[in-house]
């Protein structure tokens, strides 16, 4: 069974592919997701004709929100590691005559020669990456001087429950956090916009709320995540089934809260 927090590093190795894009699907799908991509489009300053590079673009629908910014004289490059994503993403845009290109790459080392790009951005991706600092580098080397780069991250120790069972809580969100190749992104991202040498830093967060739990598991597994820790010895069955118990008791009575904040970071080349 694929585990977001840990298999997303290498989607076509899982040879599962279907999971992973419905959970994309039904994050796309959310008013909240809507908002922040929609503030990660401005900062990245786009005009008509822009040349624009989209890393990891996944399903490929940001690649499309982005090609009907530059319109049909600019160009979107859309990079991901996995080919099984890449296929989904070109046979979603075939017959959408959008100017964009897919192109399989590996986002610490681009395959694209200096200054070719009027901007950059990656969405969620860095998370999954064993040494995002290098992806940054990377985005900033392909940007024109005087383009941007965007990047938008969780930080998953931001992560919070709403539980009677505090002590149990805090070492379920940790288990998730630490799986992840990259869970404190969201902290770093500035530090590395820094030492990638970008400027005119802007920092914004988002906080993502969540008040169902079923939508909530399908997004950041609680319950595999529940099942990991008990496998783990970290708590046992009768403790992880209380805690499930719980949550799901107030989600029936309309009292389940989440919440995780991502960080939205632009930078200027």
């Amino acid at each position: 069974m694929t585990y977001f927090a840990s298999d997303f590093k290498d989607v076509d190795a899982t040879n599962a592919v279907q999971p992973f894009i419905q959970c994309l699907k039904l994050q796309q799908s959310l008013e909240s997701y809507h908002r922040y991509k929609h503030k990660t489009f401005e900062e990245m300053h786009l005009v008509a004709g822009a040349s624009v590079l989209e890393v990891g673009c996944g399903i490929g629908e940001d690649a499309i929100s982005l090609a009907k910014r530059v319109g049909s004289t600019g160009k979107v490059t859309a990079v991901d590691r996995s080919q099984a994503m890449l296929n989904q993403a070109i046979a979603s845009t075939e017959n959408l005559a959008l100017p964009i290109e897919f192109v399989l790459a590996d986002a610490q080392q681009l395959p694209f020669t200096d200054h070719t790009f009027d901007a950059a951005r990656v969405d969620r991706t860095l998370q999954h990456i064993d040494h995002p600092q290098l992806a940054i580098a990377e985005m900033a080397r392909v940007v024109r001087p005087g383009g941007w780069v965007v990047a938008v991250e969780p930080d998953w120790e931001t992560f919070v429950v709403d539980s009677g069972q505090r002590a149990l809580t805090r070492q379920l969100l940790n288990l998730w956090c630490d799986t992840f190749p990259s869970g404190w992104i969201g902290r770093q991202l500035f530090r590395y916009f820094r030492q990638a040498g970008l400027t005119e830093l802007q920092v914004n967060p988002e906080t993502i709320v969540l008040t169902q739990f079923e939508l909530a598991d399908q997004i950041l597994a609680f319950v595999q995540t529940a099942r990991k820790a008990e496998a783990c010895g970290i708590a046992s069955q009768s403790a992880i089934q209380e805690w499930l118990n719980e949550l799901q008791h107030f989600d029936q009575s309309q009292q389940f809260f989440c919440s995780f904040t991502i960080f939205i970071v632009s930078g200027k080349k």
